[in-house]
């Protein structure tokens, strides 16, 4: 997950920034036109207006923590040059719709003072899946996925102006488009579609990835960089290198390993030699190839490297089209052992699903800090168990991120905050942000073709139907769920091949979640099963166990060798076997497309049964709809009189439609 840095001078800030404003105002208004020529044709996205102290970039600082600005968002379809928008007010009821800010869900309760004020539109693709759903969503641009002022976003000017606590309208336009940055806009998505430049040592690739374009009825593309070791020689195929796959955020074209790597290191690399630290000789550097992922995604600056109902087949998009490839390019040992996942985080869960999923490819996973593998832990939330994401039944609220303010741990943002900040970038999970991506990943699509939000964004009532959905992706569920050999043996499969590493404080609480999966692991191998190793007071962040980046690496390389075909603990073929592999893209699109979605629901249904002295009793029930749909029942009545004598001809006669609510 994304890294959330706070200070109490931040914090300071913000409080003095709200207490300089401290009179909320009314009736403000924000009307938002285009300049001619901006658009070729109409388009539908996410209207976000930045409000920022006098003088200050609103760009400067968006993050839900540090900065003491406000951000409102609205949902504008079929805009085009000529049509002017309105922002105004703002609801708790009807976000899809209406305004929704953070920290002041309305335009109402911004406090009056002066103000550096930017608009953007985040514009949406609409898209036809393969599976029939209907969406639309910002694709990214070699951007990773910037959740405000990203390539081909609307903009207008920063311009300052005084809220002034009465009746009021900010009049702003959109005067030109985000362009592609020119160190990262050359990268896949949908823009120029190119790659960045290759040097002797670092080296890209990029495929068109078939299965996501057939999913999402566009261009797709994965890609990664890859760094070879000093000595390579692309000619002498004799001599082959075990692989080391970092799992990361978007990396763009940076060659980092997992954040590793400075100027320094790589110089270091592409000599050969780490020098000694005492005067000595040196040591020659590890005989890697270290490749770093690149998959952003509609949802996040990645995919979580797995097949899913909403991202689609990014698991089989990067395992057997993008690595196969790999190994063809460049002389690598293409076997499970000599095939090593890592990262931390958002890497860390990928590095661990990449082999739980598929140990046939993959031997091992030295995964830092992971999100949740149990969610009976998500960050601090009892997921199974728990009525409300926001709120524990004591009426105390759950925190998303604690830190070290002063020297003293305290708690700093709570999940509600997030969630909301998030709801301001974007509805049906489009904001591009944490809690959104989960939503994407773990669950299955709803019937509006986006994710099946777990809980609502506004309360943060917890659907249990739609935590149902995520139990897939519950990694020791999975993994205990297919643990013997009835089922895919994993037990056996697995054992001695996950290796995790988290600190005691992780800022976000994900030392809960390890604990959780440990937890349950263990109950059916025993303590040893999986490599768990918890940093005593350590937040969240660093390498696996904490080592340095040489020391790290050699650890690889060591763990490779004693499970060769000639190492010490060589990996036996049985535990390599294709019919271990999980995930599979029709098991997934199976269980949480679009047809899944259509399964769910059902109309409302009335029956007469017969009651007392031969009069009818109707019961009706009200179908089935997705988890969270607020149902308002309707009744409507209708007398009909048969009216029989003899030499008559029967008659019905029908009253007027009356009709009500329940």
């Amino acid at each position: 997950m994304l890294g959330l840095q706070l200070s109490l001078a931040l914090l300071s800030a913000c409080c003095l920034f709200a207490a300089a404003f401290a009179h909320p105002q009314h009736g403000l208004k924000i009307h938002l036109s285009t300049a001619d020529g901006l658009l070729n044709s109409s388009t539908t996205g996410r209207i976000l207006v930045l409000f920022a102290p006098a003088g200050v970039d609103p760009l400067e600082d968006v993050d839900v923590a540090t900065t003491p600005n406000y951000f409102y968002g609205q949902n504008v379809y079929d805009f085009d040059t000529g049509d002017t928008v309105t922002l105004t007010g703002g609801s708790r009821k009807r976000t899809s719709y209406g305004v929704w800010g953070y920290p002041n869900a309305s335009l109402d309760d911004l406090p009056a003072g002066d103000y550096t004020v930017q608009a953007f539109l985040n514009q949406y693709e609409d898209v036809t899946r393969s599976d029939g759903s209907q969406v639309s969503l910002r694709f990214p641009c070699g951007d990773g996925q910037k959740s405000v002022a990203g390539p081909g976003s609307l903009v207008t000017l920063a311009t300052n102006v005084t809220v002034s606590g009465d009746f009021q309208t900010i009049e702003l336009t959109f005067e030109a488009v985000v362009p592609e940055d020119p160190l990262e806009g050359t990268e896949i998505g949908g823009c120029s579609q190119g790659n960045y430049p290759d040097t002797e040592i670092l080296k890209r690739v990029k495929i068109r990835s078939e299965v996501l374009s057939k999913f999402w009825n566009r261009d797709m593309y994965v890609g990664a960089n890859i760094l070879l070791p000093f000595g390579y020689d692309a000619n002498d195929t004799s001599k082959r290198y075990p692989v080391i796959y970092s799992q990361d955020h978007w990396t763009g074209g940076d060659p980092s390993f997992a954040g590793y790597y400075d100027a320094d290191l790589i110089q270091q690399w592409a000599s050969g030699i780490i020098p000694s630290t005492n005067g000595g000789e040196g040591r020659e550097t590890p005989k890697l190839i270290l490749v770093t992922l690149r998959h952003e995604a509609p949802y996040y600056d990645d995919s979580y490297a797995v097949n899913t109902a909403n991202l689609g087949p990014y698991g089989d998009a990067i395992n057997d089209e993008l690595i196969p490839i790999i190994d063809k390019m460049f002389n690598t040992i293409a076997k499970p052992y000599a095939r090593i996942q890592e990262g931390g985080s958002t890497g860390g869960w990928e590095s661990a699903a990449s082999v739980i999923f598929r140990p046939d490819l993959f031997g091992a996973c030295f995964s830092s800090y992971p999100d949740s593998l149990d969610f009976h832990r998500h960050q601090d939330i009892p997921l199974y168990d728990a009525q409300n994401a926001y709120t524990r039944p004591n009426g105390s609220k759950i925190y998303s991120v604690r830190g070290d303010v002063d020297g003293v741990l305290t708690n700093l943002v709570t999940v509600e905050q997030e969630n909301h900040w998030e709801l301001t970038y974007g509805t049906s999970s489009r904001s591009g942000n944490q809690w959104d991506v989960w939503n994407a990943v773990f669950g299955a699509q709803g019937l509006n073709g986006y994710p099946l939000e777990t809980w609502d964004k506004v309360s943060g009532e917890i659907y249990p139907e739609a935590v149902e959905y995520w139990k897939p992706m519950d990694l020791s569920n999975y993994i205990t769920s297919h643990w013997d050999a009835s089922t895919k043996n994993l037990g056996e499969i697995l054992k001695n091949r996950i290796f995790i590493s988290v600190g005691t404080w992780d800022d976000y609480f994900l030392n809960e979640g390890v604990a959780e999966f440990q937890k349950r692991v263990s109950e059916k191998g025993g303590p040893d099963w999986a490599n768990v190793t918890y940093l005593e007071g350590q937040p969240h962040g660093g390498l696996y166990q904490n080592r340095e980046i040489w020391n790290y690496l050699f650890f690889l390389e060591s763990w490779i060798t004693d499970h060769a075909p000639d190492g010490k603990t060589p990996l036996s073929e049985n535990v390599t076997r294709p019919a271990a592999r999980g995930n599979l893209w029709g098991d997934v699109i199976a269980r949480g497309g679009r047809q899944a979605a259509l399964a769910r629901q059902a109309p409302p249904k009335l029956q007469s049964k017969p009651g007392w002295q031969g009069r009818s009793v109707v019961e009706g029930s009200v179908g089935r709809w997705d988890p969270g749909v607020q149902l308002e029942a309707q009744w409507i009545v209708q007398l009909a009189v048969v009216g029989r004598k003899r030499g008559y001809k029967e008659e019905t006669r029908k009253s007027g439609v009356v009709k009500g609510r329940l």
